[in-house]
């Protein structure tokens, strides 16, 4: 019987660890500020949408940052795609929480703009 238990969580234990690793899925990952990459692509993503938020209306005009980061994923495609949830805030006062998605190209030199999304105003 100890055979049977220690077999099926050996099974379970490979199954979870190939799944976090399959290409297509998002795979949470440690904010680090320090890791200037990871800032690099929050900043351009920032920087495109925050844009297009004001075009549409969603936020005001302003001088709009990130000031927290909530959550990164990212996802393996042809590249790699960065899911990032920040808190933003412009000169006023004003805040709002940013979903931004940026594709990086292989070689990581190559960043666009895939999604963005303001889904929370605080």
């Amino acid at each position: 019987m100890r055979f049977f238990v220690l077999l099926v969580l050996s099974l379970a234990t490979f199954g979870f660890s190939h799944a976090q690793s399959t290409p297509g899925g998002y795979t949470p990952i440690k904010w680090n500020p320090a890791n200037q990459q990871l800032v690099d692509i929050l900043d351009y993503g920032v920087d495109q949408a925050v844009p297009k938020a004001i075009a549409a209306g969603q936020i005001s005009n302003g001088d709009w940052a990130w000031t927290n980061v909530i959550s990164v994923q990212n996802q393996v495609v042809a590249g790699m795609n960065f899911d990032f949830i920040v808190n933003i805030a412009d000169g006023s006062g004003d805040t709002a929480r940013l979903n931004v998605i940026v594709f990086v190209a292989p070689g990581g030199k190559t960043m666009s703009l895939s999604n963005w999304a303001i889904f929370m105003l605080q």
